[in-house]
């Protein structure tokens, strides 16, 4: 299925059925590349919300003035800020020393500099009046982009140099989203600590519990609870990163049961001695020949 025509709608797309695969369908041993020109503009722009719904709407707003050129939407709790601040090293808060509860990274990717920079102070001109940022700053250059970016992607880095970690990556509808952080935090008191960061833009949440060492008495604590919470709420229990062993028999939290049986069907007819990635993403009780 190596062909590049950007349309073709003759029959089932069945490169398709790879994605969420982990392997278990078949060997990738050739691809065609799609690789679109590298755009010119870069703009990113780090703000502080003093709560869960003000991000909300700051997205709600980005979308409308930013449009096309809003490339990522990330946001972080006040919880993982300090975990990155006091873990990597030449981490620092760009913004002046404030309580502030929620961070958010906006990234902007165009083709017209000097535009799109409007369209961005724009934004947070009118984001500042309306109460949704509470304080925010603008890279200057490449070198206070990355540092900005450094702070959203070294938090996994932090929270294993803070000790225990146990790792769920959701997605949750945007609204619900940061309910769960706090239901879990209700939930375990003083035995963790609860840390919501994430794709905001793509509904997905990593929620991590990190604590001094793991501990038998705060998984009980999380699991089902978490599976059962982001179900209910009609989520998916892996965004990005698959199923694999682990959690292969958790898949009817995200999946019905006449999905998963037609997924054990498509795995018989591609893979009918079942040797590839053997055990991973179905259940066992239907990932044997």
């Amino acid at each position: 299925m190596l062909g590049t025509l950007r349309k073709d709608n003759t029959g089932y797309d069945l490169k398709h059925l790879f994605i969420g695969s982990e392997g278990s369908l078949g060997i990738v041993t050739k691809v065609s590349i799609l690789t679109p020109p590298k755009l010119s503009s870069v703009n990113v722009a780090f703000l502080a919300c003093t709560d869960y719904l003000s991000c909300q709407k700051l997205l709600l707003e980005a979308r409308r003035k930013l449009g096309e050129v809003l490339s990522a939407f990330e946001f972080l709790d006040e919880q993982a800020m300090d975990l990155a601040l006091n873990h990597l090293e030449g981490v620092r808060n760009p913004l002046p020393p404030a309580l502030h509860k929620f961070y958010v990274l906006i990234e902007t990717t165009g083709s017209d500099e000097h535009s799109d920079r409007e369209k961005l102070e724009a934004f947070l001109v009118h984001s500042m009046e309306e109460g949704l940022i509470s304080d925010g700053v603008v890279a200057q250059d490449i070198q206070q982009a990355s540092s900005v970016w450094n702070i959203r992607e070294g938090i996994p880095e932090a929270l294993m140099k803070a000790g225990a970690v146990y790792k769920y990556d959701l997605s949750i509808p945007v609204e619900k989203i940061y309910d769960l952080v706090e239901e879990m935090r209700n939930k375990l008191g003083h035995l963790a600590r609860v840390v919501g960061y994430g794709h905001l833009g793509d509904g997905n949440l990593h929620l991590n519990i990190s604590c001094p060492q793991y501990d038998d008495a705060v998984l009980a604590q999380i699991e089902p609870f978490v599976y059962e919470w982001t179900s209910k709420h009609h989520g998916s229990i892996s965004a990005e990163h698959g199923l694999g062993l682990m959690k292969a028999d958790k898949i009817f939290y995200s999946k019905s049961p006449a999905a998963v049986q037609l997924m054990a069907s498509v795995k018989n007819l591609l893979d009918p001695n079942h040797v590839l990635n053997p055990y991973k993403v179905l259940p066992q009780s239907l990932s044997s020949p």
